[in-house]
């Protein structure tokens, strides 16, 4: 059950926060597992699993994943085909939380349940769960209730979702993406190393390594982008960019790992295990840190009074920049864009301004920007969104060896940030199997 909690808890947050933007069928992934659990108890605890009958396993700990893997399942399923009901829990979920006190949200949740059940019935019985969904439901109905009468079990629950995974996957392949600012996210330690061990299980590695082979890598990369709805391809693509694709030696002294995490995030480097020392740990996190920049960035634009880009590559390519810079400098862009009124699905327009666009010389050295009509934009790119949020991040004074692999991208005189995200970006937007 509080796998299928929550599951349910995504997909109502999901209903919740996506109307708006024309997705309703999304499920966010760490709220929306959450979501059906915590909707009907604030405070469930750890399944009890019933004794093992024939053809199940044993071991408790096996017995324990057994159960939330088919409830995941169930709830995916739900998520798709029954989505009606899942706004439905999220409503309850609502109703429940604002309550005044635990003992009122125990009461209300003792109300819940029950129609929980009624709901599930008439869903399976409408044929709305495949044979297979109404038979887990069947199954686990039992440990269900029992596993929302224990307390706690939602807090338990794991940032999953195949549902979640395959519209995401989906839409990028569509060239399309959807930025929630509202995304719940594994923000605790805790959370964020189950699935870096769920992916050391699936990889069967038993113990720290950075010594992965090109297979296991390509691997970790799937399953993370699967974790955090991010393209595989462009993690990979990030890494050979941060480090290529090095896994221990630091290619700056401020960052570690195939992902180049950095020291700041002083509590990714601390445990038995962590980014320092175990790859698959240093790739999760990386891609918790990329999936926050999505956040940050449907935050920022928001914030600016206009909407956050949908278009896939500039969202990845606005999410490497703020993931080699830091997050903040997606409040100076949204700003900017806002004020310019650019087209932000038009990576030519960041440069440009309305209407402007670029063209690459000597082989893609350089860059030439084209300033739309009327902007006070030259062909450096000067007073552009990405020069001015250049500008306004600060300057960063990199060293001579860095300057002179890197070079005068732009042509404005210097070597700076914008060079480094065109270096970045163009390399990106013009390869599409990247």
């Amino acid at each position: 059950m509080r796998r299928l909690v929550q599951l349910a808890l995504p997909c109502i947050l999901a209903c919740q926060a996506l109307p708006a933007l024309g997705a309703g069928r999304i499920a966010l992934r760490g709220e929306a597992a959450l979501a059906l659990i915590q909707s009907f108890d604030p405070g469930l605890a750890v399944p009890v699993p019933p004794p093992p009958g024939p053809g199940q396993a044993a071991d408790p700990e096996a017995r324990t994943r057994e159960f939330e893997d088919a409830l995941v399942a169930l709830i995916d399923e739900l998520s798709v085909k029954d989505p009606v009901l899942l706004s439905r829990i999220r409503t309850e979920e609502i109703r429940i939380r604002a309550l005044p006190s635990r003992s009122a949200q125990a009461a209300a949740l003792g109300e819940a349940y029950p129609r929980l059940e009624q709901a599930l019935d008439k869903s399976a019985a409408q044929g709305k769960l495949s044979p297979e969904g109404a038979a887990t439901w069947k199954v686990f109905r039992a440990q269900t209730q029992e596993a929302i009468a224990n307390g706690t079990l939602f807090e338990r629950a794991q940032f999953a979702g195949q549902a979640f995974d395959d519209t995401v996957q989906g839409l990028l392949s569509r060239g399309q993406t959807i930025l929630d600012p509202a995304r719940k996210l594994p923000e605790t330690k805790n959370a964020y190393l189950a699935i870096a061990r769920r992916i050391h299980d699936r990889l069967r590695i038993p113990g720290n390594s950075t010594r992965l082979t090109p297979k296991q890598i390509d691997q970790a990369f799937r399953l993370a982008g699967g974790e955090f709805g991010i393209r595989p391809e462009f993690l990979k693509y990030m890494a050979k960019t941060e480090s290529g694709l090095r896994q221990s030696v630091p290619s700056n002294p401020a960052a570690s790992g195939i992902m180049q995490v950095e020291r700041v995030h002083t509590q990714a480097y601390a445990g038995a295990r962590n980014v320092e020392n175990d790859t698959i740990t240093n790739i999760v996190y990386g891609a918790l840190l990329r999936a926050k920049t999505d956040r940050a960035m449907a935050q920022r634009f928001t914030e600016a009074g206009i909407a956050p880009p949908s278009h896939a590559r500039i969202v990845e390519f606005l999410g490497d920049l703020a993931y080699n810079r830091g997050p903040e400098l997606l409040r100076f862009v949204a700003r900017h864009a806002a004020e310019q009124m650019i087209d932000v699905n038009e990576f030519g327009e960041y440069l440009g301004g309305p209407g402007g666009s670029y063209a690459l010389l000597d082989d893609g050295k350089r860059i030439v920007v084209r300033p739309g009509p009327g902007t006070n934009i030259d062909e450096t790119g000067r007073n552009s969104v990405l020069e001015l949020s250049s500008e306004d991040v600060g300057r960063v004074q990199f060293s001579r060896r860095l300057t002179e692999g890197l070079g005068d991208r732009n042509g404005d005189g210097r070597v700076d940030h914008m060079d480094v995200w065109l270096t970045r970006g163009v390399r990106y937007l013009s390869d599409p199997a990247l």
